[in-house]
């Protein structure tokens, strides 16, 4: 018998900066832990159920206050400032009656690359999040809102044939597109063409073809990043033993800023 078809996820990434979210902070100000509290336990309910949303009415309203152990009118107050603060978004709660913002839904996308289905409502996904959605697995529905307001879905057939690019690589033509708008014809041409040579080469296989790009891409951009760094300690190193020396002809009390990095932590480069 096959396993029932689970929409939400079992961990989510919880940022240890995110108390110095002016949205976060407001809401912590306004109702101390409390506040905060009612928050990541909203934040479990949208990402362990529907994955992306939570519908807001009466009867969920009494449901997580339950769930919150937080009495039914604050867990309200709280929710509604999160909405006027924009920590949900603002449209799609007023037509919808529905909590998701576009940090919530990027996370619970790039999440969710490897689950083999999952179902989103075309009007609930805001700008900008499209980049995260694996449409290999992705069943796309349609709200419709009647007067009573309960919401019906309806199902829409999705384009499911991919386009072979060289011999080995396979991606469908929104993706093709995705590509050409984030790094240029030139640069998409090179990386479907090294994916294909090593494809070719190795005989890997793998899922999406797409998202190993934009994996790809994310190491190249990381080890770049790791390479200034190295190159500017390097140079820092370099500058405060020669200061050390007499032989930088900085003075101590007044250095430029690219000398503060080794000034400000000189005592890890004594060796």
């Amino acid at each position: 018998m096959a396993r029932p078809h689970k929409a939400g996820i079992d961990y989510f990434p919880l940022d240890v900066y995110m108390e110095q979210d002016d949205k976060i902070a407001l809401i912590e100000a306004k109702y101390g832990i409390v506040g905060f509290g009612v928050i990541i336990k909203l934040y479990k309910k949208i990402y362990s159920e529907n994955g992306y949303y939570y519908k807001w009415d009466d009867k969920t309203k009494l449901l997580f206050s339950k769930y919150a152990s937080t009495e039914y009118e604050k867990v309200e107050n709280i929710i509604n400032d999160a909405i006027e603060w924009d920590l949900f978004n603002k449209n799609i709660f007023k037509k919808y009656q529905i909590l998701t913002s576009k940090r919530i839904q990027k996370t619970y996308f790039s999440a969710s690359i490897r689950k083999k289905r999952i179902e989103i409502f075309k009007e609930l996904i805001i700008n900008g999040v499209n980049d995260y959605i694996n449409s290999e697995n992705v069943v796309i529905n349609s709200l419709k809102v009647n007067n009573n307001p309960q919401i019906k879905l309806k199902e829409i057939k999705v384009n499911k044939s991919k386009v072979k690019y060289l011999n080995n690589v396979y991606i469908y033509d929104s993706e093709y597109k995705k590509l050409i708008e984030q790094l240029g014809e030139a640069k998409t041409n090179e990386m479907i063409k090294k994916l294909d040579l090593y494809i070719g080469s190795k005989g890997d296989k793998y899922k999406s073809h797409y998202f190993t790009i934009l994996n790809w891409l994310r190491m190249e951009k990381d080890k770049d990043e790791n390479k200034d760094n190295k190159t500017l300690i390097s140079k820092a190193r370099k500058c405060y033993l020669q200061m050390n020396r007499g032989a930088c002809g900085i003075n101590y009390n007044k250095y430029d800023e690219q000398c503060k990095v080794c000034h400000s932590e000189r005592s890890n480069w004594y060796e």
